[in-house]
């Protein structure tokens, strides 16, 4: 490209820039090409373009290195490093198992992948794509100057490395042997299993991968060899183009799953954090880009169903139920098409019973079963024979009013509002909750009274004293319970909205007469946490739990037991205060073009992130 700049420079001061303007487009291209040839430049598409065919899970970024700078300076990471969060992590077998998988790499590498190592190769545009999630089958691409690259550690070791080429370019490899040790996972890659390690650097960009194949094959597209790449795979350019489409383009982080591979990986199912399974077994493709900006992060989601018929399918707009979200909600989320027995549920646990959720330990055994015992035995003298035995009314018939009631409204959505509420005395922490029912048709006030009525009655009174209804003498009415229970109930045409607590039930009416379902897609799905307004009273909550004592004020457990650290007070305590700095979170989705469409929203504190 030099060269070619002298020869014009030349020609200009010859006078002869003039005949070779018509040539200036080829001229142009010639510059271009000698650029590509002489300094190894970008892919025309995305990095994906080096990638060879078949990884199950892609990551790329336009500024690696600015991602981990703003990581590794963050108080969340110094806060994260000193929690009883990480400490509990830092015991689990996953922990365990990258650790294994750690040393592997740093035996055959000859360094150890620590941050050190990682903030040395970090580039600018960068991408990591994943073909083996249980053996960390990976291949690295990052854009960094070849002066940067030579610097390296894995450069500066080259020669302990073996040779190979592909066309013209030279790259190192090494591989350590070894056989499973047998205390493996799922499939026998246990410590002391065999490893490679491969690198080169093209250009500006140095390539790093754990098989050779993969370094080879990407050296091979980057020579414009006849190879698939991962950017022409199926599911990946289907998932990418259905992105795309938005108009927003890749985000400051970018992430694509196969998760027709994925979902049905045992590692998956093990270590997938929300333990959705099921509900990502619906989807055979998806990605993610995350957009940064000051004092908010969003993170536009794409996922492809495996059935058509779940995009065809008839949704309720769940956009105006937004608008009935009260001010001061700790948590919300609206649901289409709960169904009768979802409906149950939600209002049994949150405002009748108040029942804890169920929770089975899936590592413990399951308990001896007992036999019977037989009245009349001689070591049973409390059972009287000479009566019959009471009769118990069936589990759940309190709920049968309301379950008619609800069959015949057949709601199409569900709104639950919930939120904190610290005691005066300060040694309690109550929660207070509301559901909100629309149906297509107006709700009869008398039939909700008797069916809450109904539902109350086994648990509050005798005589169904204390289970009235009162109406109340506002211009906009509802009607509350005249005893112990705190229990409310106002209907406004197609709404019926139940709460515990009165000031919610106002604030959601005067926002029901005025609610309208805003312009753009339908939403389909609606969920939002206040993390500001709640995080002193959860941690509160999850000390009361605990049973640890109110005064103690620590994020560690550092009694000196060895202990784990407490579940709720301690672990998860300590991961809600590391993003104390995050104000708000607030989940959205919709169907468009036959993919479900989801944005996430994360809000900050002014001056954090």
């Amino acid at each position: 490209m030099t060269k070619l700049g002298m020869i014009v420079r030349r020609l200009a001061r010859a006078g002869k820039a003039r005949k070779i303007a018509i040539g200036g487009g080829v001229l142009a291209a010639a510059l271009a090409a000698w650029a590509a040839l002489e300094s190894g430049s970008a892919p025309a598409r995305s990095m994906a373009a080096w990638m060879p065919s078949g990884a199950q899970l892609y990551i790329e970024s336009p500024d690696f290195a600015g991602l981990l700078h703003d990581w590794n300076t963050s108080p969340e990471k110094q806060l994260w490093l000193k929690s009883d969060n990480f400490e509990v992590f830092s015991r689990s077998r996953l922990f365990g198992r990258l650790g294994d998988a750690q040393g592997e790499f740093a035996g055959a590498a000859g360094q150890k992948p620590d941050m050190a190592f990682l903030k040395q190769i970090a580039g600018k545009e960068s991408a990591l794509a994943l073909y083996d999630i249980g053996k960390l089958e990976f291949l690295y691409i990052t854009h960094m100057p070849n002066a940067q690259a030579m610097q390296t550690g894995l450069m500066q070791s080259r020669n302990d490395f073996e040779t190979r080429k592909v066309g013209d370019v030279v790259f190192y490899v090494r591989s350590t042997g070894g056989a499973s040790s047998g205390d493996g996972d799922q499939n026998g890659q246990g410590s002391g299993s065999a490893r490679s390690v491969a690198f080169a650097a093209w250009g500006d960009y140095l390539l790093l991968a754990t098989r050779e194949d993969l370094l080879a094959g990407a050296l091979a597209l980057i020579e414009n060899q006849n190879q698939q790449a991962l950017d022409n795979d199926g599911w990946f350019a289907e998932v990418t183009q259905t992105s795309s489409k938005s108009g927003e383009g890749p985000g400051d982080l970018r992430m694509v799953l196969d998760l027709s591979r994925l979902v049905p990986s045992p590692y998956f199912r093990s270590y997938w954090v929300q333990q959705n399974i099921t509900d990502m077994g619906h989807y055979r493709a998806a990605i993610s880009d995350l957009y940064r900006t000051r004092g908010e992060f969003h993170e536009e989601r794409v996922l492809l169903p495996k059935s058509p018929e779940s995009a065809n399918a008839e949704q309720n707009d769940l956009g105006q139920m937004r608008a009935l979200v009260p001010e001061g909600a700790g948590y919300y989320r609206a649901e289409a098409a709960p169904g009768v027995e979802r409906i149950l549920e939600t209002i049994d646990a949150r405002l009748l019973s108040r029942k804890l959720a169920g929770y089975a330990d899936r590592t413990a055994a399951p308990p001896e079963v007992e036999a019977a015992a037989q009245a009349g035995a001689e070591d049973d003298l409390e059972t009287r024979i000479d009566l019959p035995p009471a009769v118990v009314p069936p589990k759940g018939a309190e709920l049968a009013g309301l379950r008619s009631l609800l069959e015949a409204e057949q709601p199409d959505t569900m709104l639950v509002v919930d939120k904190s509420v610290s005691q005066p005395d300060g040694v309690f922490v109550g929660f207070r909750s509301a559901v909100v029912l629309e149906s297509q048709k107006p709700w009869s006030a008398s039939d909700v009274e008797a069916a809450i009525a109904q539902a109350l009655a086994p648990q509050l009174t005798a005589g169904n004293l204390g289970i009235e209804w009162k109406q109340a003498p506002e211009a906009r009415t509802y009607f509350a319970l005249d005893g112990i229970a705190p229990l409310a109930f106002a209907i406004d045409g197609r709404y019926c909205m139940i709460s515990d607590d009165v000031a919610m039930l106002n604030a959601m009416m005067r926002k029901a007469s005025t609610a309208a379902s805003p312009a753009g897609q339908a939403l389909v799905m609606l969920s939002g946490f206040d993390h500001e307004t709640e995080g002193a009273n959860f941690a509160r909550a999850t000390q009361l739990m605990d049973g640890v004592n109110a005064n103690a004020n620590t994020d560690s457990n550092d009694d000196g037991s060895g202990q784990a650290p407490q579940f709720f007070s301690h672990n998860l305590a300590s991961l809600s205060s590391t993003f104390a700095a995050m104000r708000t979170e607030e989940v959205s989705a919709f169907w468009k073009g036959g993919a479900l469409h989801q944005t996430v929203r994360y809000e900050w504190k002014t001056g954090a992130m």
